[in-house]
């Protein structure tokens, strides 16, 4: 959210959210507020449960309308969790992103480099952002990744 508010208002860009995120409780309802305060388009689902069919759509639907950024927002994934790397995979299969961009949290700390090496064993990531480092001293983990 704070990347695409960041492009939009910063950049100047056309942003676009497209939330895939259909493991986490809550994650529909959250983006699509945040989206609507910082007034960012959002495509999402209450019905589709298939996370790839949520952000064909969405990509699609915003290309149409030709936006210069679409953001798509998948599960999180840790990296014990096959089935949703299996997923993030099938997403960027289906989407063909130009950028991969790994978000992690800073208090993960050392484990980074587990979690980053699990992302890109599974897909290409083209960039990392760092979430919260000004709540953690743990930005060792960032150097990993």
């Amino acid at each position: 959210m704070k990347y695409a508010h960041y492009h939009q208002y910063r950049k100047g860009w056309k942003p676009a959210l497209v939330c895939a995120d259909t493991f986490r409780a809550g994650a529909f309802d959250q983006l699509k507020q945040n989206a609507a305060k910082a007034k960012i388009p959002f495509y999402g689902s209450y019905m589709e449960s298939d996370p790839v069919k949520i952000a064909v759509e969405g990509v699609e639907r915003f290309k149409e309308e030709n936006f210069y950024l679409i953001i798509v927002d998948t599960s999180g994934c840790h990296k014990q969790e096959a089935a949703l790397f299996e997923e993030m995979r099938q997403v960027s299969k289906a989407t063909k992103p130009d950028l991969i961009v790994f978000v992690m949290d800073s208090s993960i700390g050392q484990s980074a480099f587990d979690q980053a090496q699990a992302f890109k064993q599974s897909v290409l990531v083209g960039a990392v952002i760092v979430t919260k480092m000004d709540g953690h001293a743990k930005g060792g983990g960032a150097l990993s990744a």
